[in-house]
């Protein structure tokens, strides 16, 4: 089930999350405008969050099924690049795959691939990843690549699928006149 969100829900949650890990001096109070929002966001993560200023995005509030995060890819950017050159086959589940089949631990590019292994003891539930859809193609992760891939290395050790709470932002087209 997809729930329609606004821009300024998914903004929110990630800020959030930034701020968290990077233990920064912000904090979203709720009155903050959505530009003020949004500019932070791409302040601090800015080839990431690309795609919201990039493209109109439609967002949604969603569980991925296990057929969708089965495909579910990592990360955008160069093939030789972090979470791309961890995952041979580009999805998460092949991230997931190979740290498990070649005992990567440790930091792996810029990926701290032992963290992944603590979050895979006790992923959040409640944890929401960004994704970014083009049309009807198969979602990128934007932002929680260490907390799906975690989910996937549960999927793989325990042959059980606990489903992915997700923002997905789907790319409009623009209606050709």
């Amino acid at each position: 089930m997809k729930e329609r969100v606004q821009q300024s829900e998914v903004v929110k949650s990630w800020l959030r999350r930034e701020v968290r890990k990077r233990d920064l001096d912000f904090r979203v109070t709720g009155n903050e405008e959505d530009w003020e929002l949004t500019g932070r966001l791409f302040e601090l993560r800015p080839f990431q969050s690309a795609f919201v200023w990039r493209y109109p995005v439609t967002w949604y509030r969603t569980r991925l099924d296990e057929s969708a995060f089965r495909r579910l890819r990592v990360i955008e950017g160069p093939r030789n690049e972090s979470w791309r050159k961890l995952s041979p086959d580009g999805t998460i589940l092949g991230a997931a795959r190979r740290i498990v089949d070649e005992g990567i631990s440790g930091t792996y590019e810029d990926i701290d691939v032992d963290h992944v292994r603590r979050l895979a003891t006790g992923v959040p539930t409640e944890e929401r990843v960004v994704c970014f859809q083009r049309g009807h193609g198969t979602p990128t992760v934007a932002d929680g690549n260490h907390y799906a891939t975690a989910r996937a290395l549960r999927l793989l050790r325990d042959e059980e699928y606990v489903p992915q709470q997700a923002y997905l932002g789907v790319r409009r087209y623009p209606q050709l006149r």
